[in-house]
């Protein structure tokens, strides 16, 4: 037993750094390895889920509670109801920029003090603007969690705007925006995205011109305004796990949140409009010092509520987004030589969403790899070369091993019940839900819903390297290209 647990956690470590980075370039792994992995059966998981309760303040604002006395610590998981999804043209990145500030100062802790504050109570608070919320997430030991809240209640409810941490954290951020040109990734991120998410907020988070822009002109009346249109009480949930005394949780959490009263406003959200100019576009960002060629092709495609999400992400595992016997990877990589790195995803969101196919290559075989992709697709469109139980058994097999790896703390489990009751309408049991649902796919379910959901007809591609070196393959194809420059800001 002990040697099947290293065996499971040795292909969660290779399973991490091929996803993640050049490094699993260098090892010496074969589809021969996964497949004998795959021999090791795995038992279908089972997530212990917690007893909670669920304390409402009269503002709306809601807490899921849930003692563990194992550990003297102290967990919070939370979500503000508001993000990315509510900016617009004028103010692209403004999200990101308030939840900088707010972790900086308030109205009654100077920056000093506020860190000194969190230091000695070894106190530990971050804030992350995404697409569709602004996630939160602290922890301190239990005897500190009094504390904590405190520190909750004033970052959120009193952040300073004005003052020398506004003009330095707008410098910062300009700067790191600045650097995206000189990389790849962040290249092939804003152009690929920006044109499928188009005149969305979304598209608008990618667009780094436009962020550029903002940041030149933004003042603290701006941010100030934001904040107070998107963040209520009544748009705010968290996850409270650790060693707590419930009554005393709850009067603390009262104490320190009950008098925060909404703000009267509307938050504007849209759905993806899919622009059908850019179906099969090709767009050659042109980098001039790039080594290789980095590429993504793909479409817009379902948002957060897709019903088919599960076996087409099992599918997706076959087809190039699991292991390194992928499909994917076997025929382009092992098989033809073609690429570094390749690797399927989809990128699912409230209001719209992205499946696409990421590749790394040496610029001169960019048009090979890019039909070879299309090829491989057609395969499975057409049924000529269908999922078998095989390779679905694999893939399961493996996220039997991995999947609970996600879910080892009581905290972990908590949050993900409050995100998807509180956003998705689903019950406490989801995780094992998945759990159940993915073990009992078949291949030819998959095989049907993948074959379904693609369509290379509409593919955007967008490929970031030296230009010289990969336009004339597309033209001497007779495919037409467009060719930007990568102009730097100053």
């Amino acid at each position: 037993m002990k040697k099947t647990y290293k065996i499971l956690s040795l292909t969660i470590i290779i399973l991490f750094l091929f996803t993640f980075g050049a490094a699993a370039q260098n090892q010496n792994l074969s589809p021969e390895f996964f497949r004998e992995l795959a021999d090791i059966v795995n038992d279908e998981p089972k997530i212990e889920i917690p007893d909670y309760e669920l304390f409402e303040l009269e503002n709306g604002m809601k807490f899921y509670l849930a003692q563990d006395k194992s550990l003297p610590i102290f967990e919070v998981k939370g979500y503000i109801n508001a993000g990315q999804i509510n900016e617009n043209k004028n103010n692209a990145g403004i999200s990101s920029l308030m939840t900088e500030l707010m972790l900086l100062e308030t109205e009654n802790y100077s920056e000093q003090k506020l860190s000194l504050f969190k230091e000695i109570n070894a106190l530990s608070l971050n804030l992350a603007a995404g697409f569709d919320r602004i996630s939160i997430s602290a922890n301190s030991l239990s005897t500190e969690s009094s504390e904590l809240i405190s520190l909750l209640a004033e970052v959120l409810q009193r952040p300073k705007f004005e003052g020398d941490h506004f003009t330095r954290t707008v410098k910062e951020s300009r700067q790191y925006y600045k650097h995206q040109f000189y990389n790849d990734s962040a290249l092939l991120n804003m152009h690929f995205f920006k044109n499928l998410y188009g005149q969305h907020p979304y598209g608008y988070n990618y667009d780094y011109d436009l962020i550029l822009d903002f940041l030149a002109e933004v003042e603290p009346t701006q941010v100030k305004a934001f904040y107070r249109k998107t963040l209520r009480p009544e748009n705010i949930v968290f996850a409270v796990s650790g060693n707590f005394d419930l009554d005393e949780l709850k009067q603390e959490i009262k104490s320190k949140f009950a008098a925060w009263e909404n703000t009267k406003s509307d938050l504007n959200k849209s759905y993806v409009s899919v622009n059908p100019e850019i179906q099969q576009k090709i767009i050659i960002i042109n980098k001039e010092d790039a080594t290789q060629a980095n590429m993504r092709m793909g479409y817009n495609f379902y948002s957060n509520k897709f019903p088919k999400k599960i076996p087409f992400m099992m599918a997706n595992r076959i087809f190039g987004g699991g292991s390194i016997s992928s499909r994917l990877m076997q025929n382009l990589r092992q098989d033809k030589g073609y690429v570094y790195g390749i690797y399927a995803q989809t990128k699912y969101s409230d209001y719209g969403g992205a499946y696409f196919i990421n590749l790394s290559l040496e610029p001169e075989k960019a048009l090979a790899g890019m039909e070879a992709v299309k090829e491989e697709i057609l395969k499975i469109k057409n049924g000529t070369e269908k999922f078998t139980e095989k390779e679905l058994f694999e893939n399961i097999n493996l996220y039997n091993a991995i999947y609970p790896k996600a879910y080892q703390h009581q905290i972990d489990v908590l949050d993900q019940i409050v995100y998807q009751k509180e956003f998705n309408n689903k019950s406490d049991n989801y995780i094992n839900n998945v759990i159940k649902q993915y073990n009992g796919l078949s291949s030819e379910e998959v095989q049907k819903i993948f074959a379904e959901e693609l369509y290379p007809e509409i593919i955007f591609t967008v490929i970031v390297g030296p230009a010289e070196k990969i336009k004339p393959q597309f033209e001497d194809a007779g495919l037409e290209v467009e060719v930007l420059e990568n102009s730097i800001p100053n």
